[in-house]
């Protein structure tokens, strides 16, 4: 993120960023993309857990805006969860990012998960190198949740309203 970074408190005043529930340790936003002219993120990704030694959930949770007339259909969502999958497969060596292709082990299902005590369906992509979730939150936002595997007794999700519950962006680009 360039410019000026934006303030924890007009962060989640302003982006549904969500965390998992029944989970205590805070959130760490490792990156936001704030569009040419706005002062706000359109994208916001929030690690929980993630390479830390005493970690017990790594689950990365990316909230991105949609602006478009129309929800995004299946093969959005698919090609969203596809995304995450190819840049996880090239960073451990089993893709190559001169030629991305779906991973030839590629499971498509759906999956339930309750975000702030409404039941949603996700789109889900299990893979050898991930299991990655995708869905649509409203009208204006959607949420892709990125794990190494299927997160374990993960149901919920809820909207981060404290801005305390995030540790900081860590360095600027």
């Amino acid at each position: 993120m360039s410019g000026n970074p934006v303030p924890a408190a007009a962060l989640v005043a302003a982006v549904p960023v969500l965390a998992p529930v029944g989970r205590t340790e805070r959130g760490r936003v490792s990156s936001a993309t704030v569009p040419p002219g706005r002062a706000l993120p359109d994208k916001v990704v929030v690690d929980f857990g993630w390479r830390s030694a005493d970690a017990h959930l790594d689950l990365e949770i990316t909230v991105r805006c949609w602006e478009a007339e129309a929800p995004p259909q299946e093969r959005w969502l698919r090609a969203f969860c596809t995304e995450r999958d190819i840049m996880q497969r090239c960073t451990v060596g089993a893709a190559d990012w001169a030629a991305p292709a779906p991973a030839p082990d590629a499971a498509w299902s759906t999956r339930s998960l309750t975000v702030d005590g409404t039941a949603r369906p996700f789109t889900v992509l299990t893979t050898g190198h991930s299991w990655v979730a995708a869905a649509v939150l409203d009208a204006d936002w959607v949420v892709r949740l990125f794990a190494p595997a299927e997160p374990t007794g993960l149901t919920a999700l809820r909207r981060v309203t404290d801005p305390d519950d995030l540790r900081p962006l860590l360095g600027r680009g």
